[in-house]
């Protein structure tokens, strides 16, 4: 099991141009969002409303907060999860709330595609396919 531990891991897209971004950034929501809480935890969730909640009790998921539109965000990292089993995973935004400072991932994408962040216009294509670490 150890060895298989060994073979997981992120990869920093910060700076990499494969992403719309580049952070550090700072940005604006152009639509609502909430702050959610997901079991045990310590990082937020951000998710873009409206969303389904059918399944928020089951996945643990908590509404902490409501995120207007025109709340600044801070995005600090830029990063993607890959496994030998999965090869490349979760891309996500994290960073925190202006002013109020708390932390949050918000879960871009996933292998190869993203879908819009709740900080871009509707005008972006609901999903999108980006070449990170290729």
């Amino acid at each position: 099991m150890a060895a298989l531990a060994a073979c997981q891991g992120t990869d920093d897209l910060s700076s990499s141009a494969c992403l719309p971004l580049r952070a550090p950034a700072q940005v604006v929501l152009v639509q609502e969002a909430g702050l959610y809480t997901v079991r045990d935890a310590k990082t937020l969730v951000l998710a873009a409303h409206p969303r389904s909640s059918a399944n928020d009790g089951f996945h643990g998921m908590q509404l902490v907060r409501v995120l207007p539109p025109g709340t600044r965000l801070h995005l600090e990292r830029l990063q993607q999860a890959w496994g030998f089993d999965v090869g490349k995973g979760r891309i996500s935004a994290l960073g925190r709330v202006a002013g109020a400072g708390e932390r949050f991932e918000y879960g871009w994408g996933g292998g190869t595609t993203i879908g819009r962040a709740p900080w871009e216009p509707a005008s972006v294509p609901r999903l999108r396919t980006v070449a990170c670490g290729d």
